[in-house]
């Protein structure tokens, strides 16, 4: 007789991380044999697969977290788990995004950086703004500039310096 098992697992999505973080997938059994043996998981565009350590294998749910992630480990991964009977099985494939920062900026003279995320985007942006209220901005124009994740660059070069206001005495007016 041939015993066929169902069996059907759960991927958690993972979040984009930047290069250098970690990043961490799990994965649930939620339909088939009750004990996990052991499991790999392995990264689909290298074809390199990783040893998941015992102490990451409870029950029926798997999890795996990378070191320090490159632009190069960008792309599918799919756990391989094996079962106490002898039984394998691979999940589903799920992507992880790995972002790349922009270099730092120069800080021009009398400023303060902000960097914020953009809502809705993986990219972020980097505003100027006075680091004195006594100084002004010289060009509006040259208030903000954006990092695109994708390839580490920003979209412009330069960001606008704050100048002294400068109030002439009143025996000079």
């Amino acid at each position: 007789n041939i015993t066929l098992r169902r069996v059907t697992a759960r991927m958690d999505q993972v979040n984009p991380v930047f290069e250098r973080e970690n990043a961490t997938f799990s994965a649930t059994i939620l339909q088939g044999p009750d004990q996990i043996s052991s499991a790999t998981i392995r990264h689909q565009e290298t074809g390199k697969e990783y040893h998941v350590n015992a102490d990451n294998i409870s029950g029926n749910h798997v999890t795996f977290t990378t070191k320090t992630l490159y632009f190069c480990h960008q792309g599918s991964y799919k756990f391989r788990i094996m079962f106490t009977n002898d039984l394998e099985f691979e999940t589903e494939g799920i992507t992880l995004l790995v972002k790349m920062k922009c270099r730092p900026m120069i800080v021009p003279p009398n400023t303060e950086l902000v960097q914020e995320s953009i809502k809705g985007s993986l990219d972020y942006k980097i505003s100027v703004r006075c680091s004195d209220p006594n100084y002004v901005i010289m060009f509006d124009d040259q208030t903000t500039v954006l990092c695109d994740t994708s390839t580490g660059r920003y979209n412009a070069t330069t960001l606008t310096p704050c100048a002294r206001i400068y109030i002439p005495p009143s025996s000079e007016l």
